[in-house]
């Protein structure tokens, strides 16, 4: 039974080597076991807690000590080493190997803390304070919003909440309080010639500790490169407690191109600034960007964003900007159909020329794609605002507030749509919280005029209607407002509304484009029926924006009831 059995001067038996050879290759496979599922990504095989992790190396170290001690004792007997001394040579390397991997994970398991599910990137810093350099740090921000709010399980807090910490230092923990997050990016940039310096730093701001930080100096064309390493070492530093798929693209639609990436950095810039110079520098722009690359998905979404917005702001018809920037959504979205960004500019697009089928289809397609979208929210809501239907609209638009909650438009658009439900006083409380952020956000003024119109409140309407003009330093809607200024004082709000409405055609003929929507609009509000019908079909010819609006625009409640109205609502495809 017994082969190779030696007398009692003699070792042990033959397998005595082979059991300790079995015991340190096993110990050795259970430490990779455990390594292996430290490091891995999926979270429904990785650690979940730092206890499991413990519990697993008490469950090793109680198996070795169990199996270890008969060993050691039947080596006293016959005067033997240690087994552990013997094979030392054999497992060293593997186990210390083994061992130091494993306490590099269990140090960041256990000191890591609760789990960083929030972020916010602050604005870069132009260190160079030149005002043409000022796309670079404003574009590193956005980029790596973009970027990083691809990650799942992590709330990146968006542009909007985090400008108002442009142009300072800011300190990350103070800021984390405001914003509710657990980590802040941080970071500075400068530009000397064509010699970038890039510095960034990633703190956990729960206990004010660095978990990353570099310099980069490299070249201007190397900016690109620059932000996609930056999104890849946070998402590494993040990815120890932040699940993160595999294969998931970071910045769907960007270009490979460092040339034609700074150009459409440039015109995002413009875009911003809403004003009619400014958006003319972000269309050529963005035009630049598609002809250094063609397959430049996001610079077609910047050109199509253009050309839905436009016509708010210059004096150009709805009737020629709507077909390009159709044009420019299916494109971009010929490129790469995922882009929620195209279909929400395809959206936009499809509402501004009443197809409200297609836009709704589009607004619900692009929350598909992306489910926290606050553009996404936002626009869908005010297509179910514009459709009388409040109840599905202000969730949508509340939504989009609570992704960025410190987002003026947002804010204001919110009440918007309570007006266009009627809810008077809610508007105005809601553009008085707008305007305790910004005192001069024109917008929430013009809020204010149309709700204070309704109620009847006609000084402080016509106070609101002048500080949105000046504030949007706007010399057109300035001389309207002045006029309808002295028509007050001589006559009250009847006459300020006939001279709004002569100014407004004065300079239509002057070649300023006037929405017809809006002088159908004040001329419903003054009852005159047969001026209003004529005003609107005027601005159904010319596809005007304004005319969205007409199914809840209070003002036109008293023509709801006229054939010719319901002929209208039928040719645009709405109901009658």
């Amino acid at each position: 039974m017994f082969h190779g059995l030696r007398g009692t001067s003699g070792v042990r038996m033959r397998g005595d080597n082979e059991s300790d050879d079995a015991l340190i290759c096993q110990t050795i496979s259970h430490y990779r076991i455990l390594i292996r599922k430290a490091l891995e990504k999926d979270r429904d095989v990785c650690y979940q807690h730092a206890s499991e992790m413990r519990a697993d190396l008490k469950r090793l170290k109680r198996d070795i000590e169990s199996r270890k001690a008969p060993a050691q004792s039947a080596a006293a007997l016959v005067g033997a080493k240690p087994w552990w001394r013997r094979t030392a040579a054999l497992m060293g390397a593997s186990i210390c190997a083994g061992i130091l991997s494993l306490s590099a994970v269990w140090s960041f398991v256990s000191h890591a803390g609760p789990k960083i599910d929030s972020l916010a990137v602050l604005p870069f810093v132009n260190v160079t304070a030149d005002p043409n350099t000022e796309y670079l740090s404003d574009g590193l921000t956005d980029s790596l919003i973009s970027n990083l709010s691809q990650l799942p399980d992590l709330t990146v807090r968006p542009r909007s909440s985090v400008l108002r910490y442009k142009g300072k230092e800011s300190d990350p923990q103070a800021a984390a309080r405001d914003l509710k997050v657990a980590a802040v990016i941080s970071g500075h940039v400068t530009l000397r010639g064509d010699a970038l310096h890039v510095g960034v730093e990633l703190t956990d701001t729960r206990d004010n500790r660095n978990l990353w930080s570099k310099q980069y100096d490299r070249k201007l064309s190397d900016l690109l490169g620059i932000e996609l390493e930056i999104a890849g070492e946070v998402s590494a530093r993040l990815r120890g407690n932040l699940p993160r798929e595999d294969g998931k693209p970071l910045g769907r639609g960007e270009t490979s191109d460092p040339e034609a990436y700074q150009l459409y950095l440039r015109g995002r810039y413009y875009w911003d600034k809403r004003t009619p110079d400014s958006l003319e520098k972000a269309r050529n722009f963005f035009n630049q960007a598609i002809a250094k690359d063609p397959g430049y998905v996001l610079a077609y979404v910047g050109l199509a964003d253009y050309w839905n917005v436009v016509s708010d702001y210059a004096s150009i018809a709805a009737s020629e900007t709507i077909p390009k920037a159709k044009a420019a959504s299916q494109k971009a979205l010929s490129l790469d159909d995922q882009v929620s960004a195209a279909h929400l500019s395809l959206a936009s697009a499809y509402m501004n020329s009443w197809e409200w089928a297609a836009a709704e289809r589009e607004f619900q397609r692009t929350l598909e794609l992306d489910p926290n979208l606050p553009d996404g929210h936002h626009g869908y809501g005010l297509y179910l605002s514009c459709r009388a239907r409040a109840r599905e609209a202000i969730p949508h638009l509340q939504r989009a507030v609570e992704l960025e909650p410190f987002s003026l438009e947002y804010m204001t658009f919110l009440g918007f749509a309570y007006h266009k439900a009627r809810m008077y006083d809610r508007a105005i409380e809601q553009a008085k919280k707008t305007l305790e952020m910004d005192p001069n956000f024109a917008t929430a003024h013009a809020l204010l005029a149309l709700a204070y119109f309704d109620l009847g409140r006609y000084d402080e309407w016509l106070a609101e209607r002048k500080q949105t003009a000046y504030l949007r330093h706007d010399p057109w809607a300035i001389a309207a407002e002045e006029a309808a200024a002295r028509g007050y004082s001589r006559g009250g709000y009847r006459t300020a509304l006939r001279s709004l409405i002569e100014e407004h055609v004065e300079q239509k003929k002057n070649g300023s484009y006037v929405d017809p929507a809006v002088l159908a609009y004040d001329y419903a509000k003054l009852g005159d029926k047969e001026q209003t019908l004529q005003w609107l079909e005027v601005a159904f010819t010319e596809k005007s924006n304004g005319l969205q609006l007409i199914q809840v625009a209070p003002e036109l409640d008293p023509f709801r009831s006229d054939a010719r109205f319901h002929d209208l609502l039928r040719r645009m495809g709405l109901p009658e």
